[in-house]
């Protein structure tokens, strides 16, 4: 039986193509309102507060965090999960173009939502991810 769920992608205040590096940080939150247990690692307060203001959780968790290569044009994943994932198909940078980023998300693998991102300095991508126990998880893609 194949679970729906709804993604929604959602672009951080903030615009341009100021890419930072070659590296793009793919990290996996867990959202909620209860609070995490002291050795948790949570999101800086800046992140935190972005957060906030988009899904509306008081906490949040890092689960996972992995670096994709932008240089590298072969299928990257990051698999936080065993149940869910996301593959980076990084474009072949051009000179004086934009970087673009294909990603598609699974989850038990079927695949759920597809998307571009751009990165940039000031720009990271939140993806509402599939609910998990008291609360949502998250992506968070950055450049770094």
């Amino acid at each position: 039986m194949l679970r729906s769920v709804a993604l929604l992608v959602v672009l951080a205040l903030g615009c341009g193509s100021l890419r930072a590096s070659d590296n793009l940080e793919a990290s996996l939150y867990w959202g909620r309102n209860s609070n995490p247990s002291l050795l948790a690692r949570v999101a800086s307060p800046d992140l935190s507060d972005r957060l906030q203001a988009v899904f509306g959780f008081k906490h949040y968790e890092l689960m996972k965090a992995d670096k994709i290569d932008l240089n590298k044009t072969d299928p990257q994943w990051f698999k936080p999960r065993k149940d869910l994932s996301i593959c980076f198909q990084p474009a072949k940078p051009v000179e004086g173009e934009p970087q673009l980023v294909d990603f598609e998300i699974f989850q038990e693998g079927f695949s759920l939502a597809k998307g571009k991102y751009e990165p940039s300095d000031e720009t990271p991508l939140f993806i509402k991810g599939p609910d998990f126990k008291n609360g949502r998880l998250v992506f968070v893609l950055e450049a770094r």
